[in-house]
């Protein structure tokens, strides 16, 4: 898809559901060593590949938006995708586990005021949202926050 200011919503929702879907996976650790651990590295696996698909959302959100919440690191979240994905075995495990306990927990209300606000100033069609929230695929979505 083509950067548009319509699609971005898509995008935000994805990151949304990612994190959602991380914390169900690490809900049960308490440090970097026993995520390692956990389910032979399976939930580890899918964090990652999910911080991947995060990084992967925002290098297709417009720079218009981008430029607009620039409180927001972009920039390192997309390179952070970089670092995933070409650099697999270099990846510290305790700044995962820092990125998902605690960077995640600020992005995710950024990324809720950015859908409410283009939400109220049309830029995001409503009953976008409200589709969204009928689908099977954000099941790790509070639309309450949202709506």
């Amino acid at each position: 898809m083509l950067p548009n200011k319509k699609n971005d919503l898509l995008y935000l929702l994805n990151i949304l559901e990612y994190i959602g879907k991380i914390w169900k996976y690490t809900e049960k650790t308490n440090d970097a060593e026993e995520l390692f651990e956990l389910n032979e590295q399976m939930n580890l696996n899918a964090s990652l590949t999910l911080l991947a698909n995060i990084g992967e959302n925002v290098s297709k959100i417009t720079e218009e938006l981008k430029h607009e919440y620039q409180n927001i690191e972009w920039q390192k979240i997309k390179d952070f995708r970089n670092r995933i994905v070409h650099d697999y075995i270099g990846i510290d495990l305790v700044v995962v586990y820092e990125i998902i306990t605690n960077d995640l927990k600020k992005l995710k209300p950024e990324i809720l005021t950015i859908i409410k606000e283009k939400t109220k100033q049309k830029i995001f069609d409503i009953e976008e949202i409200k589709i969204s929230k009928e689908s099977k695929y954000y099941n790790h979505i509070d639309f309450e926050e949202i709506l």
